[in-house]
């Protein structure tokens, strides 16, 4: 993430990256969820680190389209205090996720949220679906529909927020 990445302003990358700010500055929803490789994880596990949260599940075409980059994030962020977060929606549970992500070689987080309980905690109505996390646990931004997470934007508009730059 050390690269030279053009100079926007917070607004501009937003826009540019399509990250709706309406509930910018809510608290996080809290939750607690079974990881894919066993183990509960809460989102307080987090607390003073950027998250990126991502509902998806494996039979949806743009999902599967926008893993790759997050998988890309969450390799260029593994000495950063950024951390991929992924919440799979599948409602046959952890089978067909696992084999999924085993297929797909995927390392990034996955949580398991079969019966919708945090989906629903965060009004997700269309996958993918993701949310910007600050240090602080408060939204930052929403963006419905994949994107590219590995794009000089979202890596500059990601480290901004981890900087605590962004307003």
């Amino acid at each position: 993430m050390g690269s030279i990445l053009p100079a926007y302003g917070d607004e501009d990358l937003f826009s540019k990256l399509r990250i709706d700010r309406s509930g910018n500055k809510k608290e996080a929803p809290e939750f607690r969820l079974e990881g894919l490789n066993g183990g509960k994880v809460q989102l307080r596990d987090y607390k003073g680190k950027v998250i990126c949260l991502t509902f998806w599940a494996t039979w949806c075409g743009p999902c599967k389209e926008e893993l790759s980059s997050l998988e890309a994030l969450h390799q260029q962020s593994k000495r950063k205090d950024l951390v991929v977060l992924t919440v799979a929606v599948d409602l046959n549970g952890a089978i067909p996720v696992k084999k999924f992500i085993d297929k797909q070689g995927y390392t990034f987080n996955v949580l398991l949220d079969s019966k919708n309980e945090v989906l629903d905690l965060y009004r997700v109505e269309r996958i993918p679906m993701s949310f910007l996390i600050d240090r602080k646990g408060k939204i930052a931004g929403k963006a419905v529909g994949p994107r590219n997470w590995r794009s000089p934007d979202a890596i500059s508009l990601l480290n901004r927020l981890g900087e605590g730059t962004v307003k």
